[in-house]
């Protein structure tokens, strides 16, 4: 008869009720990110080990992990000195006996009885001319869940920890949860793909992952399990896409493009092959019924600015407003004086609109935008303010897209109008993450560099190759160049052995480098101070720029040919790769130092020997995807849309596709997901307070 109370049972259990947490264990749950009886059953094993071979004790391997089964002879428990505990144990048996022992454990007294019998795992080693164990997992033989083994003599889960929660607990924590709940995990995908893919259920994927009955269980599980992931990414995306291209119209922007060829005609350069196409996809988007919603990539310095510049100009022809909203005050700053410069001679006013404003400043700004004078507005957050209102928003360009999430940019294109959008990125993605991550955005990528961009020669240098790597960067600034020294923090503390800004600043100043302009940059300054070193190092009058990551995007000056970077090991490689792009950018070669300290990692070299290499930011960035993992890749998860805990697009390219196929197909024969075969998407939807629309349900 089944169990009445499972019919109550539900995967939005807070865990905090199970057996075995409460109040304080369930606030070190928090710290995983697991608050209910779902999130516990998708905290997914990071390793797993074989624990299935069972040895008899005489053909167990010294300084080896090991597992045997045999029984408790005798056990003992003492107070050591500091009220220290040790449980002590031999166990047997018909070849040999093992002394066993826990440091520190009283509590596990209860389960080692004489005769009882126990299958041990652990490094087995010589102490005192006895072979010993120490700290071992164990199971007892007959005690454990449902008879079912769940630490030893299978196919074990090792999980992320955190402070208080051990892997045995977690274990069992996990065992109980599968076994109280297994028969109330719906299923969340449509039958068709059951159907077409001969897919193990979500309740035995989820059983499969954590306990595999061998590997072709859990190779199973894990595929059924990351198709999942990836089949919601992109379905919550297309909905929102689909709901989007339903709403009221853009503006269409029928125009001849004039202000964009007179700027064209006035660059002292001509732009790419590259650059053209997704001006022409540009177009297509304005000129049409569906308008723009587009993600456009390209490596560092491919030149995405004059394609931005010439998108807000057609706002501005049709007779619109545009926007340019990216993620910092110095950015912004520098693309509203780069714009300027360019729009002078067509006429078009370019307005700044950052949080540092004087109050009088900001309302003058505010103003102008709401009736329409201020034509092409460059700001930070401040202009998804809720006091902001554009008269006739035409355009939004938004700068380093994934510094931004997804109900940011929503923001912005809910301000009173439904423009068009083009959002851009200097972190390239590999197309399968692109098409993921971004299924609600058409892609363009600019894959090709102009003609004037330097090559950056980069180079690993080794404390012993300080002296030598100052001289040279000197004899380089003599010569009329500019440099930076990034550092990954302001101030030395305690905690951290690292090599700070602040400190580095008067070591170089005094000593090094004295006699050399330099200025220094970081966070804490205001905005007044940042802007003021930032126009001296443009203008030349600062030669040597100590900074944080402060400058990582979009900072442009084209005599800037060094970038010192300290600490590098503290950085993804994407990241090193957008810094070392701050320099080569005016037709000179360009140096991009990496000053690794003396005990840094023989992991950590080998990874950047690696982006010494490779240049190509495509490349980069999938490596360092298959280093790091995409995990909840630019901040999706908190926006409302699931994470990838166990797909990676990067590597999971045949998944993606996969996925892709079956979204589309569903959408194609049902929209509204109204039909029975969508119904188990649906239900996983209201699990996530998303509607049949991808929207946030209020």
């Amino acid at each position: 008869m089944a169990d009445p109370y499972s019919r109550r049972r539900s995967l939005a259990d807070y865990c905090q009720y199970l057996k075995g947490v409460g109040p304080v264990r369930a606030q070190r749950l928090l710290k995983l990110g697991i608050e209910n009886v779902n999130d516990l059953l998708t905290h997914f094993p990071r390793k797993y080990y074989d624990r299935r071979n069972l040895n008899k004790i005489n053909s167990l391997s010294l300084d080896d992990d090991v597992s045997f089964l045999g029984q408790v002879l005798s056990v003992a428990q003492r107070t050591l000195r500091g009220r220290k505990s040790i449980i002590t144990a031999a166990v047997g048996d018909d070849t040999g006996i093992v002394q066993v022992v826990w440091f520190n454990q009283p509590y596990l007294m209860k389960h080692l009885k004489p005769g009882g019998e126990l299958i041990i795992t652990g490094e087995l080693r010589y102490f005192q001319g006895a072979r010993q164990v120490v700290n071992p997992e164990f199971e007892v033989v007959g005690d454990a869940l449902d008879q079912e083994l769940v630490h030893t003599g299978r196919i074990t889960p090792v999980y992320p920890l955190t402070a208080g929660v051990s892997q045995r607990y977690l274990r069992d924590l996990i065992a109980r949860a599968l076994a109280d709940y297994l028969e109330v995990i719906p299923e969340n995908l449509p039958p068709a793909i059951f159907q077409c893919r001969h897919l193990m259920s979500r309740a035995e994927a989820l059983r499969g992952i954590h306990f595999p009955e061998d590997w072709e269980h859990f190779k199973q599980a894990r595929w059924r399990l990351k198709l999942e992931e990836l089949f919601f990414m992109q379905l919550i995306f297309s909905l929102q896409r689909r709901t989007r291209s339903h709403m009221r119209s853009r503006p269409r922007i029928n125009i001849d493009f004039m202000l964009e060829k007179k700027l064209v005609e006035s660059l002292a350069f001509e732009l790419t092959g590259a650059q053209l196409e997704v001006l022409q996809d540009i177009h297509s988007d304005l000129t049409s019924k569906r308008g723009m919603h587009r993600l456009l990539q390209g490596d560092v310095g491919c030149g995405k600015t004059i394609v931005a510049a010439a998108t807000l100009l057609a706002a501005v022809e049709a007779g619109h407003q545009a926007a340019l909203m990216v993620p910092t005050e110095i950015l912004a700053l520098q693309h509203a004086q780069t714009l300027s410069r360019s729009f002078e001679r067509l006429a078009v006013p370019v307005t700044l609109l950052i949080g540092s404003l004087k109050a009088g400043d900001k309302r003058l700004v505010r103003s102008q935008i709401a009736d329409g004078t201020a034509r092409v507005v460059v700001g930070t957050h401040a202009l998804i303010q809720e006091d902001v209102s554009f008269k006739a928003l035409g355009v939004v360009v938004i700068d380093e897209q994934h510094r931004f999430g997804v109900r940011q940019r929503a923001a912005l294109l809910g301000k009173d109008a439904n423009p068009h959008m083009l959002v851009m990125t200097a972190t390239p993605i590999p197309r399968t993450l692109a098409l993921t991550a971004y299924a609600d955005l058409d892609l363009s990528v600019i894959d090709e560099m102009p003609a004037s961009r330097a090559p950056v020669k980069t180079r690993i240098v080794t404390p012993e190759k300080r002296r030598a790597m100052y001289d040279f960067i000197r004899a380089q600034l003599e010569q009329g160049t500019q440099a930076y020294f990034l550092y990954p923090v302001i101030e030395e503390t305690q905690k951290q052995d690292l090599e700070a800004a602040a400190s580095a600043f008067e070591e170089l100043s005094q000593e090094i480098f004295d006699g050399v302009a330099m200025g220094l940059i970081h966070g804490r300054m205001s905005f007044a101070e940042k802007e003021q070193v930032m126009r001296d190092f443009s203008s030349g009058a600062i030669k040597l720029l100590v900074a944080t990551t402060v400058i990582e995007v979009g900072v442009h000056v084209p005599e800037a040919t060094i970038m010192v970077v300290h600490h590098p090991e503290r950085f993804g490689l994407s990241q090193l790769h957008q810094l070392r792009g701050r320099v080569g950018r005016g037709g000179k070669p360009g140096y991009c130092f990496l000053s690794v300290v003396e005990d840094s990692s023989y992991q950590s070299r080998q990874r950047l020997k690696v982006f010494t290499r490779v240049t190509d930011g495509f490349k980069i960035a999938a490596e360092d995807l298959k280093i790091r993992g995409p995990g909840e890749f630019f901040g999706l998860r908190q926006h409302g849309v699931p994470g990838l805990k166990i797909a990676n697009p990067v590597l999971d390219q045949d998944i993606v596709e996969i996925a892709r196929g079956q979204v589309k197909g569903l959408l194609d024969a049902d929209a509204r997901l109204e039909s029975a075969e969508a119904a188990p998407c649906r239900r996983f939807l209201e699990e996530l307070e998303l509607d049949a629309f991808g929207r946030t349900i209020s």
